[in-house]
């Protein structure tokens, strides 16, 4: 499990009693609390609940208008008086203080309760509505995405309000880090196998569920006994219907599937991978202008990165040829590790690489994933065919990897076709499943905030290509190996 858990908990409701009526004060709930930010790592959200308790008002108050229906409220009638920070002081009669959810009325005496805030319909504006504690989770879509129920929650504090003492409930959850509804139950990341050789006990599950609250790492790895997808890493929803399931990838033992979303673009072959890596080598001619149409002897050629095989290969081919070529880059990142590699050979006499051999890339990834791969590993390819780089002088690794990595999200951005959000007319209609420009979203996202050296380089060779453009920041690093100082 991810060692970056982070807890963060709302704030705590309190409620104040008037004299002689019902009031509630807690503070807003939004609608944005179900729809976390990517650069936010929320492990749950707390919802203000309230019980205060319903009496008469004197007949010499003025007569007050209902909130909900717009009716006056009858002098020594007992109603619900709600003060709220976004919309100030309201009133209800008792039957109209309703559940935007489920429609049925709140008892504020025996049913914790909590305001949700909700936007107009044209969404210039936003209106807070009072919700049950259970239907707040089900209206703002705070389910689990692996067994399709509600999130759990505990309550907090004292569990009541009375007085002012402070209670509320909170969600309890892993989250994906960009995608905003992956959300799971911590009891799903504990490993059953525990309990069934006969170890561990009913505490130490739990308390390995309250270190797995929160977001988790962009890696492919398993939680617990939950699947992710190889693409983007969403979870498995195993539990759920049998037609959400993930697609198993093929790879002999090692359990690799893709979800739905993924599977739409997903390479298996290397035929499947020739058009990507065409594309890719129009983006290095084109736009970055890193090769010539013809042979050159100053630089790479065209025909240089045509002349060796593009191989779609599985994980344990990648691997094997990972071990016998260890000497090399491609370690230290939990994303690009087992996804590509760029083999060659060299003269133990000279001081220049005699070729790249092949390009391997890991099958069962999604077309746009897999020519951001393609990229990265032919700017491997490009700096051991460039005659001003040395097989003997090599490039530190942050700065190598750094530059490929800036070269694959470049990719992403200016080198494919456009993507669309929405799906075409083939396709579900499942909000659940990500679109393609989603998922194109996400691998630049693992690429921005991938903190190995991978992640580190790319940010110092993205401060210099965005002072200094590409080739300029290549010619440095191949006199200087190491990226310009920033200031």
């Amino acid at each position: 499990m991810s060692s970056f858990f982070k807890r963060r908990n709302g704030g705590k409701s309190t409620s104040s009693l008037a004299t002689n009526e019902v009031a509630s004060q807690s503070p807003p709930v939004s609608s944005n609390a179900s729809t976390l930010t990517s650069a936010v790592t929320a492990s749950s959200s707390r919802i203000p609940t309230s019980t205060p308790v319903v009496s008469a008002r004197p007949a010499s108050r003025p007569t007050y208008t209902c909130y909900t229906c717009h009716l006056a409220i009858p002098p020594n009638t007992p109603h619900i008086h709600a003060i709220r920070p976004l919309s100030g002081e309201r009133r209800y009669h008792q039957q109209c203080f309703i559940c935007l959810h489920c429609h049925l009325p709140i008892d504020p005496q025996s049913q914790p309760f909590c305001f949700g805030e909700v936007p107009s319909k044209d969404g210039s504006t936003r209106r807070e509505h009072p919700l049950h504690r259970e239907c707040f989770a089900d209206y703002f879509g705070w389910t689990c995405v692996v067994c399709e129920q509600r999130l759990p929650s505990v309550t907090t504090g004292d569990g009541t309000n009375n007085g002012g003492s402070g209670g509320g409930t909170k969600f309890e959850f892993l989250k994906h880090p960009f995608f905003e509804r992956e959300r799971m139950c911590p009891s799903h990341a504990i490993s059953r196998r525990g309990n069934l050789d006969g170890e561990g006990d009913d505490q130490q599950q739990e308390n390995q569920q309250q270190q797995q609250v929160g977001s988790i790492a962009s890696t492919e790895d398993e939680i617990g006994e939950i699947r992710r997808c190889a693409g983007c890493h969403r979870f498995e929803p195993i539990f759920a219907s049998p037609n959400k399931h993930f697609i198993d990838v093929g790879d002999s033992d090692t359990g690799r599937c893709v979800c739905l979303a993924c599977c739409r673009t997903v390479v298996t072959t290397s035929q499947d991978a020739t058009p990507l890596w065409e594309k890719v080598i129009d983006f290095f001619e084109g736009p970055l202008g890193l090769i010539s149409s013809t042979e050159t002897v100053s630089g790479v050629s065209r025909q240089n990165l045509m002349s060796f095989p593009i191989m779609v290969v599985g994980l344990d081919a990648l691997n094997d040829n990972l071990k016998e070529h260890s000497e090399g880059v491609h370690y230290g990142s939990s994303q690009i590790m087992t996804r590509g590699l760029c083999l060659s050979e060299h003269s133990p006499v000279s001081e220049e690489s005699i070729g790249v051999t092949a390009v391997l890339c890991l099958s069962g990834l999604p077309a746009d994933l897999t020519a951001s791969i393609l990229a990265h590993e032919a700017t491997h390819a490009w700096i051991k065919l460039h005659p001003n780089f040395r097989y003997n002088k090599p490039l530190p690794l942050k700065v190598e990897e750094g530059i490929c990595q800036l070269v694959s999200f470049l990719f992403l951005n200016d080198g494919l076709d456009p993507s669309f959000e929405e799906h075409d007319s083939s396709s579900t209609t499942d909000e659940s499943i990500p679109s393609d420009s989603k998922l194109r979203q996400y691998f630049k996202f693992c690429i921005e905030t991938d903190e190995s050296v991978y992640g580190e380089g790319f940010r110092s060779a993205a401060c210099a290509y965005a002072k200094m453009g590409l080739q300029e920041l290549l010619y440095y690093v191949a006199l200087n190996h190491d990226f310009p100082p920033m200031d």
